[in-house]
């Protein structure tokens, strides 16, 4: 299971960075990327939901509840510094009236949807 988390904010932290060469592009086209690189780009987060372990659905909350007896303060740590830092996920949680620090666990499906796991 730890490796499932370090893929997952591995995942996040390579769609974070490509967010923000994204937007560097923009100002300097110059350096721009190849389109068909950005197309086909793992780890794009494509949608972000923010919920109670209460409010998963069982196969979720299976997940997360071994994401959280595995991990050691230090990922917990690491995952919430991956989640603050990036714009997508704080947004949400600001949307959702919560922080980074109440993030518990953090679940990345093969369709790119991330949920953001909180302390209830």
């Amino acid at each position: 299971m730890s490796k499932l988390l370090s893929a997952t904010l591995a995942s996040i932290a390579l769609a974070a960075g490509m967010a923000s060469s994204l937007a560097q592009t923009a100002t300097n086209p110059a350096d721009s990327l190849d389109d068909g690189v950005i197309e086909r780009a793992p780890g794009e987060i494509r949608t972000v939901a923010v919920a109670t372990l209460d409010e998963l659905s069982i196969p979720q909350r299976v997940i997360a509840n071994q994401q959280i007896a595995q991990n050691g303060p230090n990922e917990l740590q690491r995952m919430r510094k991956i989640v603050a830092d990036t714009p997508r996920l704080q947004a949400a949680l600001e949307d959702y009236g919560s922080a980074p620090s109440s993030v518990i666990a953090m679940t990345f499906d093969d369709t790119n949807a991330v949920t953001l796991v909180i302390a209830s």
